[in-house]
């Protein structure tokens, strides 16, 4: 973003819900051009819609950010934590940080924006964790889960239903190299690169500060258009490295919170619930199959 006049500590607010319209934006032109897959120019701050600009301006006055030290799995925690009523976790590394601080705060009786402690649950692999998340989301509530490497790849089946049940959430992942002749941490984006058929949007953070900002942003956007979200960043790099960020507060969220609740509510009106059963999991024929296929595809267009 271009250089603007912003009051202090305004920065991961305006990036993180600026973010959600570099999205759009990106999705539109790529979707209304020939240009391929390629990101389309981001948008200078000073370009954003008045309005737009002043809602920025008010939320960092009233709900100013704090320099603090943070890791990038703290700062991706932080706001899973605060959007999750329920957490899968199966530690491997780089991304066991995170489900570890995931749990102690719930021990510790720690609430997310919903006033709830998360139910925070280990399973026997991440498989069972990915099931977990999967089930949660068909019952309309909120969950996340953190994997990395050869986890994600066995988190595989279960994308391809969210994704096709057009389910919103956000899978966050530190990246790491794909164990072939042996184990590796290296943090390439092998595993990354293995899941983009699935459906999943892809949102990267190079940075602790972006781990931040991102993380809220994939939150946003996965309830503004139902398209579930890997919000990744560099394993054992951005995942470990501590860096002086504005950090995201409980209340700064919150605020993000109630101005999504027609989206959660929304969602939620579409869980099962024996008040208005619906038909789910069925066998189709192909033609009816890509009818639904296609129906799907202008909601991850928009």
């Amino acid at each position: 973003m271009s250089s603007m006049s912003l009051p202090r500590g305004a920065i991961p607010i305006a990036a993180a819900s600026a973010a959600g319209l570099v999205l759009a934006k990106y999705l539109h032109d790529r979707h209304g051009s020939s240009s391929g897959g390629r990101l389309a120019e981001p948008i200078p701050f000073e370009q954003l819609p008045p309005e737009v600009i002043q809602a920025l301006r008010k939320a960092a006055a009233e709900h100013p950010s704090k320099q603090e030290p943070a890791d990038g799995c703290t700062a991706a925690v932080t706001v899973a934590y605060a959007f999750a009523e329920t957490i899968f976790i199966f530690p491997i590394t780089p991304t066991t940080p995170l489900g570890e601080t995931a749990d102690q705060w719930a021990v510790a009786g720690k609430t997310n924006c919903f006033g709830v402690v998360p139910k925070v649950q280990q399973m026997q692999s991440e498989a069972g964790a990915v099931a977990g998340v999967h089930g949660t989301l068909v019952t309309g509530a909120l969950s996340t889960t953190f994997t990395a490497s050869q986890g994600l790849l066995l988190m595989i089946p279960n994308m391809y239903k969210i994704a096709g049940e057009l389910l919103p959430c956000v899978f966050h992942v530190a990246a790491r190299a794909v164990a072939g002749q042996a184990l590796a941490i290296f943090g390439d984006h092998s595993d990354i690169m293995a899941v983009r058929q699935t459906g999943f949007a892809l949102l990267s953070s190079h940075s602790v500060q972006e781990s931040f900002d991102l993380a809220l942003a994939s939150h946003i956007a996965t309830l503004l258009c139902s398209v579930p979200f890997v919000h990744f960043f560099d394993g054992m790099r951005t995942s470990h490295e501590i860096q002086k960020c504005h950090a995201l507060n409980d209340k700064q969220v919150k605020v993000v919170m109630d101005l999504l609740e027609d989206k959660i509510d929304e969602f939620r009106a579409q869980a099962l619930n024996p008040s208005h059963p619906t038909l789910r999991g069925t066998a189709q024929s192909p033609d009816i199959y890509f009818q639904n296929v296609e129906a799907a595809n202008p909601v991850i267009a928009k």
